[in-house]
C-alpha cells in the first residue's frame, strides 16, 4: 500500500465555497491602503464610532477589577469567561474532519477501519500571494484578511505575504505558496467552474500523501500549497472580506460545517449571516489555534480531544483606560490557551491627521502601555508617541518597563520588578489615521490615532516575550 501511494503523491482538490449572505455595514472611515509590505500588522478595524486595533479580545469595562491607578490610567486586572469552551470546539473539529475509512480504500482487507487524520498546512506557515494585476483595493483586503487570520495564530505559524505578485496564469503554486486571484466565474479555469454556476469562491488544494509507518493511520495528508480563487464582480465590502478568509482557511485544513449546529462560523456552507468587521468569529478563530497552537500532524478525529489537551474557556486580562472628550480610549491584552493577544480600541478621528488644521510641526502624545508575557507576567510602563507632521515620520518609545509575579495584579508604580532593559523604542511612519513601526527594537507596532481632534492614540506591540496594548493623549 506504501508503495502505491509513494512520496510524491500530491493531487488538485477542489473545496466549493457559496455566497455569503449580504450584511448591512456603516459608513465607516476609510483606512490607507494596505499592502504587502504591512501584512505583518495588526488588523485596525473601523467599526461604527470607533476604530479597534488588534485582536478581538476586549474585555468590557466592567467586567475587570480596577488594580491600580498609573498616571491617570486605569489599570484592571482579572479572569473573564470569555472562550468557546472545549466541548464546543472539540464538536466543531469532529463534525469538520474526515471519518474513518475503509481499508479497501488503500489497498488493505476491507474490514479494516482508518483514521484520517485533521488536515493542516505542512509544517511551515504558506506564503500568500495575489495575481500580477490584481487592484491595490483588492490585493488590501487580501491583506486585511491575512491580519486578522494572523491575529489568530500562534507566532511560529504567521501567514507571510509575497513582495511581488505571482503570474496571473501561473498553473500550479510552488510548495508552501497560496495564490490568491480576483477574476470573473467566467474566466476561472474550466475545470474550476461549478456545474450550478452560482458559486463567488473556490479553494484548492494540493495535497500531499506522506507514508507514515503506522498501520492504523497509514497515510497523512497535508496541504503543501493552494490557490483561491473569488468572483470579485459578485460581492463586494465586508462580504467579500468574509468570502476571502472562508477560502484561505479551506486552504488551512478547515472544512464546511452544518450551519444549523454551528451558525457562527465563517465556514458554514454559505457563510455565516452574523459577519462583523473582525472577519472571523471566536470559533474560527479557536479553531485555528487549536489546529496549529495544540494539535502535532497526525491528530485524527478519535484523537481530538485527547490531543487537544486542558482547554479553558477563560482569559485572564489586562486593560487600560483614559478618558478623553472625544470618548474612551481603552487598551490592554488576553491570554487564553498559551496565545496572547493585544487590542485597543477608541474613537473614530473625523478627518485624516494630515488635514486636522489645528496641528503642525512636532505632535506628542503620552499615557500607558500594559500587557502580558507568555508567562501571564504584568508588564506595564510609559508609552509615549511624536510625530512630525512634515514628514510624517516619527517615535513611539516605551519607558519605565516593570513586571509583576505571574497571575498577580500589577500594582502601584514602582512596585515591580524592571521587565527586560526596562524600555523599547521603535522608529514609525504615519499611514492615514494609522502608523507602523518601522525600525528599531525587535516586535510590530500598529497604531491608530483616536477621537474627533486626533486627541488620542493606541495600538499594540506584539514581541515573542511580550503583548501588549498602549494609549495615549495629547
Amino acid at each position: 500500500m506504501l508503495a502505491c501511494l509513494g512520496l510524491s503523491v500530491v493531487v488538485s482538490l477542489a473545496a466549493c465555497a457559496e455566497r455569503m449572505e449580504e450584511s448591512s455595514v456603516p459608513d465607516v472611515p476609510e483606512l490607507p491602503l494596505q499592502t504587502p509590505l504591512q501584512a505583518g500588522q495588526a488588523p485596525v478595524v473601523p467599526l461604527e464610532t470607533s476604530l479597534h486595533v488588534g485582536a478581538d479580545v476586549a474585555s468590557l469595562a466592567g467586567a475587570l477589577a480596577q488594580a491600580a491607578i498609573h498616571a491617570d490610567v486605569r489599570i484592571s486586572y482579572g479572569a473573564v469567561q470569555d472562550g468557546v469552551g472545549a466541548a464546543e470546539l472539540i464538536a466543531y473539529l469532529e463534525a469538520d474532519s474526515s471519518p474513518p475509512e475503509t481499508g479497501d480504500e488503500y489497498g488493505m482487507p476491507a474490514d479494516t477501519i482508518l483514521e484520517i487524520p485533521l488536515l493542516r498546512f505542512r509544517s511551515e506557515p504558506p506564503t500568500v500571494y495575489v495575481a500580477d494585476g490584481t487592484p491595490p483595493a483588492l490585493v488590501d483586503e487580501t491583506v486585511r484578511v491575512v491580519q486578522a487570520i494572523n491575529a489568530a495564530l500562534p507566532r511560529k505559524w504567521q501567514l507571510t505575504f509575497g513582495p511581488d505578485p505571482a503570474p496571473a496564469g501561473a498553473l500550479q503554486p510552488a510548495d508552501g505558496q497560496i495564490h490568491v486571484r480576483f477574476a470573473p466565474q467566467e474566466d476561472w479555469p474550466t475545470h474550476a467552474v461549478p456545474p450550478h454556476g452560482d458559486d463567488i469562491g473556490l479553494a484548492e488544494p494540493v495535497i500531499a500523501a506522506v507514508p507514515t509507518g503506522d498501520p492504523a493511520v497509514p497515510v497523512q495528508f497535508e496541504y503543501v500549497a493552494g490557490r483561491v480563487l473569488v468572483d470579485h464582480t459578485r460581492t463586494s465590502g465586508l462580504e467579500r472580506l468574509g468570502v476571502i478568509a472562508h477560502e484561505l482557511i479551506h486552504l488551512l485544513g478547515r472544512n464546511h460545517v452544518d450551519p444549523a449546529r454551528f451558525p457562527e462560523t465563517i465556514m458554514v456552507g454559505g457563510g455565516s449571516e452574523e459577519l462583523t468587521g473582525h472577519i472571523l468569529h471566536p470559533l474560527d478563530r479557536e479553531a485555528l489555534l487549536a489546529a496549529y497552537g495544540h494539535f502535532q500532524p497526525g491528530t485524527t478525529r478519535s484523537g481530538i480531544a485527547e490531543d487537544l489537551g486542558a482547554w479553558a474557556d477563560t482569559s485572564l486580562h489586562v486593560r487600560g483606560a483614559l478618558d478623553t472628550e472625544g470618548g474612551e480610549i481603552a487598551f490592554g491584552a488576553a491570554l487564553r490557551n498559551g496565545l496572547s493577544q493585544p487590542w485597543a480600541t477608541g474613537p473614530t478621528p473625523g478627518t485624516a491627521i494630515e488635514d486636522n488644521t489645528a496641528l503642525s510641526g512636532s505632535v506628542s502624545w503620552s499615557g500607558r502601555l500594559i500587557g502580558l508575557t507568555p508567562g501571564a507576567e504584568a508588564v506595564a510602563g510609559a508609552a509615549d508617541l511624536s510625530v512630525d507632521l512634515a514628514s510624517m515620520l516619527g517615535t513611539a518609545v516605551f519607558t519605565g518597563l516593570e513586571q509583576w509575579a505571574a497571575d498577580s495584579a500589577p500594582g502601584a508604580l514602582g512596585t515591580g520588578t524592571v521587565w527586560n532593559d526596562g524600555d523599547l523604542r521603535y522608529v514609525i511612519e504615519v499611514r492615514g489615521n494609522t502608523f507602523v513601526q518601522t525600525g528599531g527594537d525587535a516586535g510590530t507596532v500598529t497604531g491608530a490615532f483616536l477621537g474627533p481632534a486626533h486627541e488620542g492614540m493606541g495600538g499594540v506591540l506584539r514581541r515573542d516575550d511580550l503583548s501588549a496594548g498602549f494609549g495615549g493623549i495629547r
